[in-house]
């Protein structure tokens, strides 16, 4: 095995998930934010007034960790916190005017990472890569294939897997 190609696909996610992750904390530096809590703001600024328990399930990160970030970007005037419509205990989460004006540059950022990321790969292989990559998120969160709207929403077929 040669040490700069490793088999390992755990280990091969690993080190691109630390170096998008490295490059992303570079970028988040003028808006000191962390890649988590980047994270949360993007889903609230896709998502205007989800819960915090919908962000915690997205990214499969616990409550406390989603706390801290909605803490930290409350603070900090990006987002508040709202009372639920139907819950006397939960929250909803929504961006705040200064959190919906940099939302752009927050978009360009992931936009320009993964661009950047993706570059020696052709459109083909773009679809192909994240079909892959939503399969296997898809049998974490369900053990099973990828749904038929995935499959479209990747730019793939839904009656022939060999063209994957």
């Amino acid at each position: 095995m040669h040490p700069l190609h490793p088999t390992s696909l755990g280990g091969m996610i690993q080190r691109i998930t630390r170096h998008l992750g490295e490059e992303i904390e570079t970028r988040l530096t003028p808006y000191d934010m962390t890649t988590q809590q980047f994270a949360v703001m993007m889903t609230v600024l896709e998502t205007e007034g989800v819960s915090q328990s919908e962000i915690g399930k997205r990214f499969g990160m616990p409550a406390y960790a989603i706390s801290r970030a909605i803490d930290h970007l409350e603070a900090a005037g990006y987002l508040e916190r709202c009372p639920h419509p139907t819950s006397r205990r939960a929250h909803t989460i929504h961006a705040t005017q200064q959190g919906r004006s940099m939302g752009p540059a927050l978009f360009a950022i992931a936009q320009d990472v993964n661009e950047t990321f993706a570059q020696p790969l052709t459109a083909r292989e773009r679809a192909q890569f994240s079909y892959l990559l939503m399969k296997l998120l898809d049998g974490l969160a369900a053990k099973t294939r990828p749904s038929d709207q995935t499959r479209l929403n990747m730019g793939l077929s839904v009656t022939d897997e060999n063209d994957e």
